[in-house]
């Protein structure tokens, strides 16, 4: 068992579990042929935490155009989904956690319809070692709002001080604080981890054991 004072972990999929930087080469398609440009590096970087209704809205796209644009992306995405694959060490760690007694669970920026390409590419069954998945569709304000957060919260009757929420971005680190959770910045996966906040940055997920008293 466990002797830590974390009673759950929570991670987000991209960038922090899922190495899936795909779908930025999947948006730059999508920029492209809907925008007529590239994205410049700055923008993809800033809209990889986003769900794709503010990615959207954040490159301009008019509202008459925003669902095509939409469908465009995820057939980009769907197309370079082969190349999905865990970061490594992420699901060694959520296994001992589990083994531990620990509860598990995934907030998301994606909708549930966004979930596929996970489903079908990745090996390792790490889906179906969560209690609870949070997709951005489930709650009414996405992060970095709490709301997702607080929706696991209320699913599994925890304090916000027994969860431990784990990911990448300056919209994970938001939605923690918000709900009271304390966070861990996988700096494996960010962008920018210098400047962004957190309770712990560790380099490497092996490093979450420690954090959750496992080693």
């Amino acid at each position: 068992m466990q002797n830590g004072k974390y009673k759950a972990v929570v991670f987000d999929l991209d960038g922090t579990a899922v190495d899936s930087r795909y779908n930025l080469e999947a948006l730059q398609r999508t920029c492209v042929a809907m925008i007529g440009r590239e994205a410049t590096e700055e923008e993809l970087k800033l809209s990889y935490g986003m769900t794709a209704q503010n990615s959207i809205r954040y490159f301009g796209i008019p509202d008459d155009q925003a669902e095509r644009f939409e469908q465009l992306w995820i057939e980009n995405i769907m197309e370079l989904a082969k190349n999905a694959q865990l970061f490594e060490g992420i699901y060694p760690a959520m296994c001992r956690m589990k083994e531990a007694g620990m509860l598990l669970g995934v907030n998301t920026s994606r909708t549930s319809r966004e979930m596929g390409d996970l489903e079908h590419y990745i090996k390792e069954p790490f889906l179906q070692l969560c209690n609870t998945i949070v997709t951005c569709d489930k709650v009414a304000r996405p992060k970095p709002a709490p709301d997702s957060m607080l929706y696991f919260l209320q699913q599994h009757q925890l304090q916000p001080s027994e969860v431990l929420f784990v990911g990448d971005s300056e919209f994970d680190a938001g939605c923690a604080k918000a709900a009271g959770c304390d966070f861990a910045l996988a700096v494996w996966g960010c962008f920018y981890p210098d400047t962004i906040d957190a309770t712990y940055k560790p380099n490497h997920p092996d490093e979450l054991l420690r954090i959750v008293g496992l080693a």
